[in-house]
């Protein structure tokens, strides 16, 4: 009996393909229109993101000695990129005592601040104009945290000797990774990334 109802295999694969095929340019002028709106939108936001890239690295990046009370007298203005151990000295190192406020150098966001067990020792991270990252290290303690939006008045932490700082004079080491060349810089194969002279950035402010 079903048999006799059923349609042949044959033309129930005819039928499939051309309902397919029926499906299939219905919606096809759809696709074509949505690929060209997706391609339109991409580029819409390429040329966004590298104008914001632009105005981002024209804006003024003029820094301030990070630590209270400092001026250039309170660091070595030949130790940038110094050789240092296995490696190049990637900073300065800022004196001062222990316990004095860090601020940032330049106003940005927060994305670390972290007690850790590296070189370091306790850090903090702020992001801010030019694709720059502030690197701050050594810390007594950190007054900051992670996404925080700072100022140059902010207070983002206190001199220390934490990390491979212990036992030494207590310190801030500061330093300038960034992700685009620019100033005098430098690249570091270790950590493949650039990094600026914090030193000249700081003779700027002076």
């Amino acid at each position: 009996m079903w048999g006799r109802i059923a349609l042949p295999l044959h033309r129930c694969k005819s039928l499939y393909y051309k309902e397919v095929i029926i499906f299939v340019k219905t919606i096809n002028p759809y696709c074509k229109n949505m690929k060209r709106k997706i391609k339109k939108w991409l580029k819409i936001v390429l040329v966004v993101v590298l104008v914001l890239i632009v105005v981002d690295m024209l804006l003024p990046s003029k820094i301030q000695n990070p630590v209270e009370g400092c001026g250039k007298e309170s660091y070595n203005p030949i130790s940038f990129w110094h050789p240092w151990g296995d490696h190049n000295h990637r900073g300065v190192d800022i004196f001062a005592k222990k316990g004095t406020a860090i601020h940032p150098a330049i106003g940005g966001i927060v994305v670390a601040a972290a007690h850790t067990n590296g070189a370091g020792g306790n850090i903090v991270v702020i992001f801010s104009s030019k694709m720059r990252f502030h690197y701050y290290a050594h810390m007594s303690e950190i007054d900051t945290h992670f996404g925080a939006f700072v100022t140059k008045k902010s207070v983002i932490g206190k001199v220390g000797d934490t990390g491979n700082a212990a036992g030494k004079p207590p310190h801030l080491h500061y330093s300038i990774p960034t992700i685009i060349p620019q100033g005098d810089w430098r690249w570091d194969p270790k950590m493949h990334v650039f990094l600026v002279n914090p030193i000249k950035e700081l003779e700027k402010c002076q």
